[in-house]
């Protein structure tokens, strides 16, 4: 009887069926914002969304890595990656000019994810970058032949 009185507390008869009328078990939600490791985009070349993949050039491209995002000018090294919602991350990351020998800039960047191989990125002082990633082989001759791959942890 004891079982019986546990399964109807439950929602559920013995069989484990629902009862009809019983309240339906609650669901837990994700718990928003939570500490991810990396963000869930592929690495490689992303240009800008406006502009094709054959006519990428310094001022449209950015390379993805684990830990970072770079341009021509500067790298901006994530140091803190939460998920704030479904396809949303919210990133602190240090950017570095590479012409500047000033100390990095800490800044805060939502990334809204499209998949694993688009963003929009937006700064929380206002910019706005959208970007797919582009495969090297069909990016213009100075990325094209680029080994891009991850340096091995040292």
């Amino acid at each position: 009887m004891a079982a019986l009185a546990a399964c109807d507390a439950a929602g559920a008869g013995p069989s484990g069926a629902p009862v009809a009328g019983a309240p339906a078990p609650a669901m837990q939600a994700p718990a928003f914002p939570r500490p991810v490791a990396t963000l869930p985009l592929r690495p490689g070349y992303y240009v800008a969304s406006d502009t094709p993949c054959r006519r990428a050039s310094n001022a449209t491209v950015s390379l993805l890595r684990r830990g970072g995002i770079g341009g021509a000018r500067d790298f901006c090294e994530f140091q803190k990656i939460e998920q704030a919602a479904p396809g949303t991350y919210r990133v602190t990351q240090a950017c570095k000019d590479f012409q500047d020998s000033g100390p990095a800039q800490s800044s805060v960047v939502t990334y809204t994810l499209s998949g694993t191989e688009r963003f929009t990125a937006r700064h929380a002082h206002g910019w706005v970058h959208s970007a797919r990633r582009c495969a090297a082989s069909t990016m213009p001759p100075p990325w094209r032949d680029n080994d891009i791959r991850e340096e091995p942890p040292g």
